[in-house]
């Protein structure tokens, strides 16, 4: 399962990798746990709370609701805007 969409993020990536984010406009909450490569890892790393990103997930394994950034477009973010 593939998800491409617009997200906020709700909780910014910590310690362990993990992000929260909420897809619009359904309001669901996602914890993007792994990255497809490094360069994912670092973009969403360096997204502020509230900032919007196009992010395409897929599942992270078998465990509910964990997924895996496959791309990360910043949208907006509180700073501005910033590009791919």
């Amino acid at each position: 399962m593939s998800q491409s969409n617009a997200y906020t993020v709700t909780s910014a990536q910590n310690d362990h990798d993990c992000t929260t984010v909420r897809a619009h406009p359904r309001n669901e909450t996602f914890h993007v746990v792994e990255y497809a490569d490094e360069d994912a890892r670092e973009r969403v790393a360096d997204l502020p709370v509230g900032s919007v990103v196009k992010m395409e997930l897929s599942r992270a394994g078998r465990r509910s609701n964990v997924w895996c950034a496959e791309s990360v477009t910043t949208a907006r973010t509180d700073g501005g805007t910033s590009g791919e």
